[in-house]
């Protein structure tokens, strides 16, 4: 089974609180007891993955009385794969595709490696396709889906066999 691990579904949690946040107009920084009492998790669960993710770019951390944690960029910006390298490295369904950490010793002479680099190309290239925004806004996921299904449908339905082939 492909699974994240507990600290990346938080992480996302998190990451959908601030953007709420961000969707609501509210302006500065928020803590993380605001993002505990928010979130619901543990404020040191919650310390613990701010520190991740201001070192992989996507918060910024103010120190200071009013300080706390801001996202780096819009949640429409902010990729699904890019919260998950931040928590776990690169995405990687085995150890034969070209962004696993610890290569297969047998990848040269493999006749499936290739394939497994599809799979994981495709896994990836889907997360990258959904966003922050996507996550914490239902009406922006389903306003999109259905622009894109209309524009699907629409092509389908002007095709004719000729120009098809």
């Amino acid at each position: 089974m492909i699974r994240l691990n507990r600290m990346t579904d938080y992480a996302a949690v998190v990451l959908s609180v601030m953007a709420s946040a961000h969707h609501h107009g509210e302006k500065g920084s928020l803590s993380t007891t605001d993002i505990s009492a928010r979130s619901g998790l543990g404020q040191p669960t919650v310390a613990k993955i701010m520190k991740q993710l201001s070192q992989a770019g996507l918060v910024n951390a103010t120190r200071g009385k009013d300080g706390g944690y801001s996202l780096t960029r819009a949640p429409e910006a902010i990729a699904v794969a890019t919260i998950i390298e931040a928590m776990e490295g690169p995405i990687a369904l085995t150890a034969c595709v070209e962004t696993a950490s610890d290569p297969c010793a047998s990848r040269n002479s493999c006749f499936i490696s290739g394939h497994w680099e599809r799979v994981n190309t495709s896994i990836a290239d889907a997360l990258e396709a959904v966003t922050l925004a996507d996550l914490t806004n239902p009406e922006y996921s389903f306003s999109r889906n259905v622009v894109a299904t209309e524009t699907l449908s629409n092509t389908a339905s002007t095709a004719t066999p000729a120009s098809i082939s």
